[in-house]
């Protein structure tokens, strides 16, 4: 959250209230899929709790500050988690040669030129020391990436874009770069969810802000929230707020007239994150049941904006199992392909050794989603000779062997 001198003049809206309203069963099944672990698992990796693999090699991210090598690894880090969903629409976006928004795309199967955004900005303060950043704003950039777990296992009418800001402390300059070019190349973005500090709760009320303006439909969307919120029982006690503050990055949107939302814990509530832009806002104060009810909250209102189909014909397709397949050709020479699938998304490395077990390479290393793969191997360097390749994920080990013949 980008810090602003702030005149707290604002207009409580008297938006309309929902009762009994009737359920759409896939946006229900969307919104009980959120998992509080799931979003903790990607939270742990952006505040150094657990170790990140990059081309920088192995490091705990202790600061996302944008001049900080963190913000490059968590970077890294955040385009190999899209791609695991959306390996070929997930890209860098840079800007002002200092930093890189992290975009996917779900393309839509009627609409495919009208967009839906959730996004979040992942770098982080303060700009000296350990930079957590666990509220402000792993909590968002966790929310985003559970969105796309979620969400890609299923049809949707309208695209989704899945994006991750950089650089929002220090002037909102990638979400205003993402603006900018959508506005530029005529984007027909239909709603922009930001979600900016949704993870402390103090006084355990559930009370999230949510803040709009009288730009384009934003006051739908906020609408939309509320009523995700009521008719699915998500629990949070939610104060639409306009005209909502500029100091985050839906105001970029705003201003190039696009509909536009921040959802954000207390904000002018008194009930604001204390640790803010310090080196203690860390795991130790984001409050689970609060920060997984406002992820449902803006997943859920995503799922309804996107109109969401059947995810049958997609399933089919998934593996149930963990295998493995025998090489082809076999023997070979120079390269071969080697075919596996994943049963369930995890932690992903594919390794070919030697007759003697040296490690002689790692073919694949990172998340990857519940599907079919192949991946062509090229020993053009290699002896000829026997060598064996395994294939790790979560718990689960094969391995098989194969026949260089020169």
């Amino acid at each position: 959250m980008k810090k602003y001198l702030l005149c707290l003049c604002f207009i409580i809206l008297p938006f309309e209230s929902f009762t009994h309203a009737q359920k759409d069963p896939k946006i229900a099944t969307i919104i009980n899929q959120v998992n509080i672990d799931s979003l903790y698992e990607n939270l742990n990796y952006l505040t150094g709790q657990k170790l990140v693999k990059s081309s920088f090699g192995e490091h705990y991210i202790t600061s996302r500050y944008y001049l900080n090598t963190g913000n490059l690894i968590a970077e890294e880090y955040l385009e190999n988690r899209l791609s695991t969903y959306f390996p070929a629409t997930t890209a860098m976006q840079y800007f002002d040669g200092s930093g890189g928004n992290v975009i996917a795309v779900q393309r839509g199967t009627k609409f495919p030129d009208k967009y839906i955004i959730i996004g979040a900005h992942f770098d982080s303060m303060p700009n000296q020391g350990p930079a957590p950043g666990a509220d402000d704003n792993g909590s968002g950039t966790s929310a985003v990436l559970e969105a796309a777990r979620i969400l890609s296992k299923f049809i949707t009418d309208y695209s989704i874009v899945y994006a991750l800001w950089d650089n929002e402390e220090i002037g909102l300059k990638g979400s205003y770069h993402h603006a900018q070019q959508a506005s530029s190349k005529k984007d027909d973005i239909i709603a922009v969810i930001n979600m900016d500090m949704i993870g402390y709760d103090g006084n355990n009320d559930y009370l999230a802000e949510i803040h709009t303006r009288s730009i384009a439909n934003s006051n739908q969307i906020a609408n939309t929230i509320l009523k995700i919120n009521a008719d699915y029982g998500i629990g949070l006690q939610p104060l639409v707020i306009s005209p909502g503050t500029t100091a985050s990055d839906q105001s970029s949107f705003w201003n190039f007239n696009y509909s536009a939302v921040l959802l954000i814990e207390g904000y002018y509530s008194k009930d604001f994150n204390p640790h803010y832009h310090s080196s203690f806002d860390n795991m130790n104060y984001i409050n689970k049941e609060y920060y997984l009810k406002c992820a449902k909250a803006a997943i859920g209102t995503l799922s309804s904006y996107a109109g969401i189909g059947t995810a049958a014909s997609l399933q089919e397709s998934l593996p149930s199992v963990f295998q493995l397949d025998q090489n082809y050709p076999n023997p070979f020479n120079p390269s071969t392909k080697i075919k596996y699938s994943i049963g369930n998304e995890s932690h992903v490395k594919l390794v070919v050794y030697d007759a003697l077990g040296k490690e002689v390479s790692v073919l694949i290393d990172r998340y990857q989603r519940a599907d079919n793969y192949e991946v062509k191997f090229d020993a053009g360097s290699r002896s000829s000779g026997i060598y064996f390749y395994a294939l790790y994920a979560g718990d689960q080990v094969k391995v098989r062997k194969m026949v260089l013949a020169k």
